[in-house]
């Protein structure tokens, strides 16, 4: 049964359900995470942090919604938290339960004080024992999986949950029964064997449900003193403590918070707190610190005060009477998932994998989730992660593999950021202008080109421009092309040279003009000597004519002479 779980499809790989775990029962696979059921303790944590909302618990709402129109009995234990969650007394919240279809309601905090009894009995009769209370599911959970050797001192007491749901069974023997409770863990116990109730609401999926039917539940503000039950302090940190009458030689303490609980756990195991009654509860501030209450970013304190209204005594003797009598024994068995350990040879392979070949390299950023570098290499090990997940090795390989990139291509690139300070300099823009990258980075722009260039391209708000430039001091004739990343600041600037390109033009332009000169010389000559031929055929021409003439007239004077 997948009681929470995380959905793929909207997960972004930021590990934050890792990095909030307290037992690591996440594993990250083809940048996805999921829950690994047989480690999670339900606790909820994952599915309040998680940014992007892909939390998901196991839902009845249908089906407590299709038990009721189906005409079936259907009751409701609810969780004495609803003081605070709602705002409101028993009674106003009884009675919107009935509208919604529910055919009656009662309080989890009865079997609250079967619980807190018990404990007493308990105490009473095993002088200089070490107790843990068993109330919370997601500590029990803790114990069970990962502590197991802690399960000797946990009360053999069911929960109140448990204990109310055993107590309407005996008085509704065929009723459907539902527990509304802000905790998540608490869905876990209806699967398991000694569960008496059918169902498991969250707070604010009853608070979905009465808001899409249109029913309102009235809000009292202020002190409640109608009918005050001491058992209804339960769900705050130090409630349990608070409804036990104490018993001498015995010494009482409260531990909230998962970090605080699980040193205690520690302590216990180690035999140094003797003679001592543990109240643990996993959430800050008790149940009313839970993932509902988080989730709805309701104040613990505020949220202890209506809780505090809402039991309206400090008075042993005034609570709940209930006279039947309910089996309330538990045997806690282990449920500890035995995993892999690996050799240290194992570890320092994957340690080498991610670029963490010395201890300095392990940097224990804990930005893939995980508190130590060491710790994250075993969970690679173990399936539970990948070591793609180290933040720091991806981005330097990235970097690197940038670099690489940006090395190998002949265009000069240049980044800059709008200080005009150099970022990075590729190799082809340092063979150009004659520098090293050391040299450079971290100098103003202005040591290697003409800073008005990028002064007036960013006045443009234009995310591109290219223009051409002679740089005087280098005698480098440059097509710049700016490029301006507006989220980071960068602009980035290719350089084309242009010089040789430019000097051979001109080159090949004043070999053309000589050419051309050249040509115009040779024309003019060639004018110049048709012009003499003219004139020597010209005056050969005017000869010729007078000879001819004067041959003519010879001839013509001796045809006379005849």
């Amino acid at each position: 049964m997948s009681i929470l779980q995380l959905d793929a499809k909207n997960c972004k790989n930021c590990y934050k359900c890792v990095r909030y775990c307290p037992v690591k029962a996440i594993q990250v696979s083809e940048d996805k995470a999921r829950i690994l059921g047989d480690e999670c303790i339900l606790c909820g944590t994952c599915a309040t942090v998680c940014p992007q909302y892909t939390g998901q618990h196991d839902q009845q709402t249908g089906e407590v919604a299709a038990a009721i129109q189906a005409g079936e009995q259907v009751i409701a234990s609810v969780d004495p938290s609803y003081a605070a969650y709602f705002s409101t007394s028993f009674p106003v919240l009884r009675q919107a339960l009935r509208e919604l279809g529910f055919s009656d309601a009662f309080e989890t905090a009865e079997g609250a004080f079967l619980v807190k009894r018990e404990y007493e009995r308990l105490v009473h009769e095993n002088p200089g024992k070490t107790y843990l209370s068993s109330n919370c599911a997601a500590i029990n959970n803790y114990i069970r999986k990962s502590r197991p050797k802690a399960q000797r001192f946990l009360l053999p007491v069911l929960t109140a949950a448990q204990a109310h749901a055993r107590l309407l069974r005996l008085r509704c023997e065929d009723a459907k029964i539902v527990y509304l409770t802000p905790c998540v863990a608490k869905k876990g116990e209806q699967y398991e064997k000694e569960s008496a109730f059918d169902f498991t609401l969250l707070f604010d999926e009853v608070r979905r449900w009465l808001g899409n039917s249109g029913i309102q539940v009235q809000e009292i503000v202020g002190r409640n003193n109608v009918d005050p039950k001491l058992s209804r302090l339960f769900p705050k940190a130090g409630g349990i403590l608070e409804t036990m009458e104490r018993e001498p030689g015995w010494r009482y303490l409260m531990v909230d918070g998962f970090e605080d609980c699980a040193a205690a756990i520690d302590d216990v195991i180690a035999g140094r707190m003797a003679n001592c009654f543990i109240e643990l509860n996993y959430c800050r501030s008790g149940c009313i610190g839970g993932p509902s209450f988080r989730k709805d970013g309701m104040s613990c304190a505020y949220s202890e005060l209506k809780v505090r209204n809402s039991a309206n005594t400090r008075d042993h003797s005034v609570d709940f009477q209930v006279p039947e009598q309910v089996a309330l024994e538990k045997e806690f068995k282990s449920k500890r998932v035995l995993k892999m350990s690996p050799s240290q040879a194992q570890i320092d392979a994957v340690l080498r994998q991610i670029g963490k070949t010395e201890a300095e390299d392990q940097f224990n950023c804990g930005m893939c989730g995980y508190s130590t570098c060491r710790e994250k290499a075993i969970a690679v090990l173990q399936g539970k992660a990948e070591a793609e997940m180290c933040v720091p090795f991806m981005r330097q390989r990235a970097e690197s593999f940038a670099n690489t990139v940006v090395d190998i291509l002949p265009e000069a690139l240049i980044s800059v950021d709008t200080s005009f300070k150099i970022q990075q300099i590729n190799k082809a823009a340092c063979r150009l202008f004659r520098v090293e990258p050391d040299m450079v980075v971290g100098q103003s722009v202005g040591h290697l080109m003409d800073e008005y260039d990028l002064v007036t391209f960013l006045a443009s708000g234009q995310p591109t421009a290219q223009k051409r430039t002679f740089l005087t001091d280098a005698s480098l004739y440059l097509e710049q092309t700016f490029q301006l990343d507006r989220e980071s600041g960068t602009v980035l600037v290719t350089l084309k040279d242009l010089t040789e390109e430019t000097r051979q033009r001109r080159r090949n332009s004043e070999t053309k003009m000589q050419a051309a000169a050249l040509a115009d010389e040779i024309v003019n000559k060639q004018l110049r000597t048709v012009h003499e031929i003219a004139f020597l055929l010209g005056e050969t021409a005017a000869e010729t004519k007078s000879a001819v003439k004067d041959l003519k007239d010879a001839i013509l004077l001796e045809e006379e002479d005849t």
